[in-house]
């Protein structure tokens, strides 16, 4: 798995994690299986997320606080989604906000590999971007 209980304590404490899943760890493990895949929705077009989920040391430290954060969140929305601490919501739009990020090629994660890499290290992008002129008002 990549994501374990003990790395979820390390953005909780394991008290309040007991408290929330009434210790049950098959909340947490659903919790964790959610997280990635939504992880997995967001980056699978341009990254080798699967490789990454199937790591269980040397992980993308972003990647796996991510997950982290996304899991929590979904901790307290299986618990009592009216009360989800503040912090936790936060945390969670950060995160969203980052991977959308990534997905539209504003911000990138270094340590996954991309799909569109080259063998010589070169990286590609298969992001297209249509636009136009804004609309004019110059009539009479």
């Amino acid at each position: 798995m990549y994501l374990s209980i003990e790395d979820i304590t390390k953005g909780m404490r394991a008290e309040v994690l007991a408290v929330i899943t009434r210790s049950d760890d098959e909340v947490v493990q659903q919790a964790i299986n959610e997280a990635m895949a939504e992880v997995t929705a967001y980056l699978s077009a341009r990254y080798d997320i699967a490789a990454e989920f199937a790591k269980t040391s040397n992980r993308a430290t972003m990647v796996a606080k991510i997950v982290r954060d996304i899991a929590i969140y979904n901790c307290h929305c299986f618990s009592a989604p009216v009360n989800i601490p503040k912090n936790r919501e936060t945390a969670y739009e950060n995160a969203i906000k980052f991977l959308r990020d990534v997905q539209a090629e504003k911000a990138s994660i270094p340590d996954l590999a991309r799909l569109t890499t080259a063998p010589d290290g070169t990286v590609s992008s298969n992001y297209l971007y249509f636009s136009g002129n804004p609309k004019r008002d110059h009539h009479i």
